[in-house]
């Protein structure tokens, strides 16, 4: 299991307070930027885990449903059998009565266990479907990533150009209030990508259960 920590951003690490310093604001965008960064690239590693995942999730739905088709196909050999044989019962009167409820015995024994094959094989589908399901929601979660990250970068770079031209006009003051405002916006992102977070932690759980319930059984 790949923790699911592994995932997460740090909220101190991903965004800390913007500096009014010229210095200091340059080196936070650069840290901010590497965290988002880091962050796809986490998210691309997990993704690229689950799709190997389901690949062996479906390769073992084909294997259990050649199973099931191997079973009716014994089943299907044992009516024929048994139909034959009545069929030269009745007609020859040789064939005797143990022998056939024997068979009888044996296929009913054989679409016991292709029942039990085929409730197996459904479970399985379900487990390869949620899986599916867990992956999309990685590739959503990558994608807002990358939203994110283009849309702080877009803003990033019109701060820096407004800095430049409120710095020359000498309205500091004025800036340092559009950057508290740009703060509250980046608060705003942050809860939103803790919320994501979480949804990665839940999709993790679900994943680590199937993956235990499967090696139980």
């Amino acid at each position: 299991r790949e923790p699911a920590g592994d995932a997460s951003i740090s909220k101190s690490a991903l965004y800390s307070r913007i500096s009014s310093s010229e210095g200091e604001n340059s080196s936070s965008l650069l840290h901010k930027q590497q965290d988002l960064d880091t962050a796809l690239r986490v998210t691309r590693e997990e993704i690229v885990a689950k799709e190997r995942m389901i690949s062996e999730w479906k390769e073992k739905y084909e294997e259990s449903r050649r199973e099931v088709m191997e079973m009716r196909k014994i089943v299907s050999e044992y009516e024929k059998t048994i139909a034959q044989m009545i069929e030269d019962e009745q007609r020859e009167k040789s064939m005797s009565h143990h022998t056939v409820q024997q068979l009888i015995i044996e296929k009913e024994q054989a679409l016991a266990d292709l029942n039990s094959v085929e409730k197996s094989l459904a479970d399985l589908f379900r487990r390869y479907e949620k899986m599916k399901e867990v992956l999309e929601g990685f590739r959503k979660n990558e994608e807002v990533l990358k939203k994110c990250a283009q849309e702080y970068l877009s803003r990033v770079k019109k701060e820096e150009q407004r800095y430049q031209a409120l710095k020359a006009q000498q309205e500091q003051a004025a800036y340092q209030a559009s950057l508290r405002k740009e703060q509250l916006k980046v608060d705003a992102l942050e809860r939103t990508l803790e919320q994501k977070n979480k949804e990665i932690e839940e999709l993790t759980k679900i994943c680590d259960e199937l993956i235990a319930k499967m090696g139980k059984s």
